[in-house]
């Protein structure tokens, strides 16, 4: 099997998107500019050294991904920017839509009074 360029580009890339990642998101939590830089890029070569030849496959339907994707959408969805949600994420309107709906279930649901009426029910 014949391994193209844009692969070979994109394999050799991962560790320094994956520490770019890492930086941005230390940064959003308060770590300075340098310190975050040097974090991730450590954490980077570690995770080169412990798994340096080992392939990895992030399944596309994975409940996990699934449900911090919703999250997200859940966070950003404003009732009007479902487009631009849709360019961020790849989703569609629909499948925006309907996270925004079965929120709105589980959220009535979980705020629904029982009321007793002494029949055992």
């Amino acid at each position: 099997m014949k391994v193209r360029s844009q692969q070979i580009r994109r394999r050799n890339t991962m560790l320094r998107e994956l520490s770019e990642l890492l930086v941005d998101s230390l940064k959003r939590h308060g770590i300075a500019d340098e310190k975050a830089i040097n974090e991730a890029e450590e954490l980077a070569f570690q995770l080169h050294r412990r798994w340096a030849g080992i392939t990895f496959v992030f399944p596309v339907k994975d409940d996990l991904a699934r449900k911090r994707l919703e999250l997200h959408i859940m966070e950003e969805y404003d009732g009007s920017n479902a487009d631009i949600l849709v360019r961020k994420y790849g989703v569609t309107e629909d499948w925006i839509y309907s996270v925004f709906r079965q929120h709105q279930r589980r959220r009535i649901d979980k705020n629904q009074i029982g009321m007793d009426f002494g029949d055992g029910q």
